[in-house]
């Protein structure tokens, strides 16, 4: 299995354990559940934010972190209808609207780099409810979130995560204009 469906296998184990199967969308029209996106997003970037390549070699289950990334790292990188999305670290992977004369159509997918690099430059950021669940609400169009966008997120590092595999629950998100 290579590592691009390595992460994709990840996200969708995380959609699958849903138990509630109702019909959910990127934009919800169910305020609470919007808020609990929205509510934790803060106008000033946190100064202590480090690139994911260095902070995946040394983040544990329960570590807070921040960390600071460009939404990128597979074609889908935001999961409609849940509060997941990939962010991958601008300082080692290259997405391809940076690369002239690159006509990729989803230059967030980084296709063009090893699956090495992009396995060790990626983790998953979500929101999760009071259960420990993802909030059933996407996170593109809150605050301007969208493929390419760059963030600096802080969160607790989930339980189960380890080297391969790097969950972060988001507890703070600066969206960069």
């Amino acid at each position: 299995m290579n590592n691009k469906n390595c992460i994709i296998a990840i996200v969708a184990i995380a959609l699958s354990s849903c138990s509630d199967k109702k019909e959910t969308t990127d934009n919800t029209d169910i305020p609470q559940v919007k808020n609990a996106i929205s509510d934790l997003i803060i106008e000033n970037p946190p100064a202590d934010a480090k690139g994911i390549f260095e902070t995946r070699k040394v983040a544990s289950p329960g570590d807070i972190i921040t960390i600071k990334g460009k939404v990128m790292g597979s074609e889908t990188p935001l999961v409609k209808g849940r509060a997941i999305m990939l962010l991958g670290d601008p300082n080692i992977l290259t997405s391809c609207d940076l690369k002239p004369g690159d006509a990729c159509t989803k230059p967030w997918d980084v296709c063009c780099d090893s699956p090495e690099d992009i396995k060790a430059s990626v983790l998953t950021v979500q929101v999760v409810d009071k259960d420990g669940s993802p909030v059933k609400t996407g996170f593109k169009g809150v605050s301007g979130i969208k493929e390419l966008s760059q963030l600096v997120v802080t969160g607790v590092v989930a339980e189960g995560s380890n080297k391969d595999n790097l969950l972060l629950n988001a507890t703070a998100i600066y969206v960069n204009p």
